[in-house]
């Protein structure tokens, strides 16, 4: 990426979102450089139509990140989330037509304030003329990445043994609850799984799924003879997602199912405590187009489907509203073009 042009990442810093904003730049040719609000109380509690209005942008910013606003501006930002949102307009407005600004998830102000706006379907934006809703949310599970990640880590997941079946846990959040009887019942389906197919399974846990419940994945894991990822080094889930034969998800990340279903693999969903109106729109419109299905106690079957490329969608629609506004762009990622 070093050739390519620069793209801001505007996020409040959480990983799922700047992992979105990351995502779409660099699919759509750039070269992402995050830059991470810090909003304190009180503040991070306006609404998101104060924030719209309140002038003090650059007092939120890190001092490094302060002086990138004195310029150059890049031709291209991508923003996520709340936090993000004031600095992307006040971007938009002092660029002036410099900068072509795109804001992911429901900014909850106007889309007229951004070039493009491209919220997950579930989140209902009203359709608007920049406006393009996308399934799931934007992800580094790219095609060029899925392939360098396979030819990184086939030999340590081929050695584990055929079929083999990712499992990726996530843990609690406002809407699901990871406890025992969640985890318990993962492993149930698991390992009837692994009885009746020979499965070998590989896990990975997140930073939400805390230190009793990876006391208890650990056990499982190792009554089973899987194979978890102790958190050193580099994260290996794309590499799980690519060379896996299947691949499990627990219900509560959308960006964990996304990235799921952008290798093509069949996919099983693994139900949790809760549940929100949002999260059952995206995993029946998953199951819908024959991606994924709920986790049961049935053995692992085979089932192929289109990957879900939506980040590679949405950069295109970026790159021609750019082109369409005089930008010249970079090549886009793995066309030459």
């Amino acid at each position: 990426m070093a050739d390519r042009p620069v793209a801001w990442a505007i996020s409040g810093g959480a990983r799922g979102m700047e992992n979105q904003c990351l995502a779409l730049a660099e699919a759509a040719g750039f070269a992402p450089v995050p830059l991470r609000v810090a909003a304190k109380a009180p503040w991070r509690w306006l609404p998101e139509k104060a924030w719209s209005l309140w002038g003090k942008v650059p007092s939120r910013l890190s001092a490094e990140n302060r002086q990138m606003l004195d310029g150059p501006w890049p031709d291209l930002v991508v923003a996520c989330g709340r936090q993000s949102v004031p600095l992307a307009i006040h971007i938009k407005r002092v660029s002036q037509g410099r900068t072509f600004v795109v804001q992911c998830q429901d900014p909850r102000v106007t889309p007229a304030l951004f070039d493009l706006v491209v919220p997950p379907d579930h989140d209902n934006v009203a359709p608007a003329q920049n406006v393009l809703s996308i399934i799931g949310s934007p992800n580094l599970a790219l095609p060029w990445r899925l392939a360098e990640a396979s030819g990184k880590w086939a030999s340590k997941f081929n050695a584990l043994g055929r079929p083999l079946v990712a499992v990726a846990i996530g843990g609690s959040s406002s809407a699901y609850r990871l406890n025992r009887s969640t985890i318990d019942e993962l492993f149930r389906c698991l390992e009837k799984m692994q009885t009746e197919s020979g499965a070998r399974l590989a896990i990975t846990t997140s930073r939400r799924t805390g230190t009793d419940n990876e006391a208890l994945i650990q056990a499982h894991a190792k009554r089973l003879g899987a194979w978890v990822w102790d958190g050193s080094g580099d994260s290996p889930i794309l590499g799980l997602y690519a060379c896996a034969d299947a691949i499990v998800v627990t219900e509560d990340s959308v960006n964990m199912a996304a990235e799921a279903a952008a290798s093509g693999k069949p996919l099983y969903v693994a139900e949790l405590e809760g549940g929100s109106e949002k999260f059952d729109h995206f995993h029946d419109v998953l199951k819908a187009r024959g991606i994924a299905r709920s986790l049961t106690h049935a053995p692992l079957d085979a089932w192929s489907y289109t990957p879900l490329t939506e980040t590679v969608r949405a950069a295109q629609e970026v790159r021609q509203r750019m082109s369409d506004k005089g930008f010249a762009l970079p090549a886009a990622p793995g066309t030459g073009q």
